[in-house]
């Protein structure tokens, strides 16, 4: 059976009422954690990120970024001066260059993300089990809805 039509287009605004900026709030809190407490930059944080997310070479994280392969080249250098990337040239293709996160840079990561699970823990702490499980959920209709339909 279909939503009405009112209950649908109700849903669908207060998505966009909530999603973007709950999402915005917590990746704000991501960022700033990463800049204050680690000592990196937006744009270090971001290669750390994309690099732990499979994303390994200078062209890539230029394009993701949207920004000069120069000016990634720059930062990555500053990330293997703090030991938190390594650049490892292609077996197959001496002309391509991996970056990899070493041991450093994923406890790095690690440490920013387990920093940000603790402080929404604090945000959700006033909610009671039903609430939760209402969250749990919503969260998993919406995964389903939206994950499988684009597969």
């Amino acid at each position: 059976m279909n939503a009405p039509g009112d209950l649908l287009h109700n849903t669908i605004e207060k998505f966009w009422d909530t999603i973007p900026s709950v999402w915005g709030y917590v990746r704000g809190n991501v960022r700033a954690n990463a800049i204050k407490d680690f000592s990196l930059t937006l744009i270090q944080f971001h290669i750390l990120r994309h690099v732990c997310h499979g994303i390994d070479s200078v062209g890539e994280l230029a394009e993701k970024q949207q920004i000069s392969r120069p000016a990634i080249s720059q930062a990555v250098d500053l990330l293997v001066e703090k030991g938190l990337v390594e650049r490892r040239r292609a077996k197959d293709d001496r002309r391509y260059v991996h970056i990899d996160l070493t041991e450093a840079g994923s406890e790095l990561l690690n440490s920013v993300f387990k920093k940000n699970r603790l402080w929404m823990a604090e945000q959700m702490a006033g909610l009671d089990e039903h609430q939760l499980q209402t969250i749990i959920n919503a969260l998993d209709v919406m995964k389903d809805t939206f994950v499988s339909s684009c597969n």
